[in-house]
């Protein structure tokens, strides 16, 4: 049991310090990120500030999918395929770049992976290459699970979701 407590909070160690690197690197951290040109984001900002109070996760074209008259539906459908589309995480607040509270909580969760990948792995018998096996395969498992979907259903760049290939894989 020691050992795979010791295991699992070195491996979520091992895992956070990786994706820090994947993260802050030059070349990996910004995959997928695009940028506006200050001008842009001034009056984008502005009418983000006039239109929306609320801080979310917004999807736009907006509407109630689950309770649409056909009319509606077929409104949505339109402006869907008229686009723009977008998903839009906003926080109308502001806050600060990295607190300290963020990596915490980024390290015990990672911590808890590892955990898990310790007490999934303290339950098989093979050899190390063949456990190394098995977690990357947990990793893919997640990748395939969230961001394939991701990347399917909200268009995220796939150079955005090849970072998280890196990271979680």
């Amino acid at each position: 049991m020691k050992k795979t407590v010791l295991a699992g909070i070195l491996g979520g160690i091992v895992a956070f310090i990786w994706s820090a690197i994947a993260h802050m690197n030059p070349v990996t951290g910004m995959l997928g990120w695009s940028m506006m040109s200050e001008k842009d984001e001034d009056a984008v900002i502005a009418a983000l500030k006039s239109n929306l109070q609320q801080p979310g996760l917004y999807f736009f074209p907006g509407g109630d999918m689950m309770h649409q008259t056909k009319e509606q539906k077929a409104a949505w459908t339109a402006k869907l395929k008229a686009g723009p589309v977008g998903l839009l995480l906003y926080d109308p607040n502001g806050r600060e770049p990295m607190e300290l509270k963020q990596l915490v909580i980024e390290f015990l969760a990672t911590a808890l992976c590892g955990l898990i990948a310790a007490s999934i792995l303290s339950a098989t018998v093979g050899s190390l290459r063949c456990r190394a096996t098995m977690v990357a395969m947990m990793g893919l498992f997640t990748w395939l699970a969230i961001s394939i979907s991701q990347w399917n259903w909200y268009a995220f760049p796939f150079s955005f979701i090849a970072l998280d290939a890196i990271d979680q894989v």
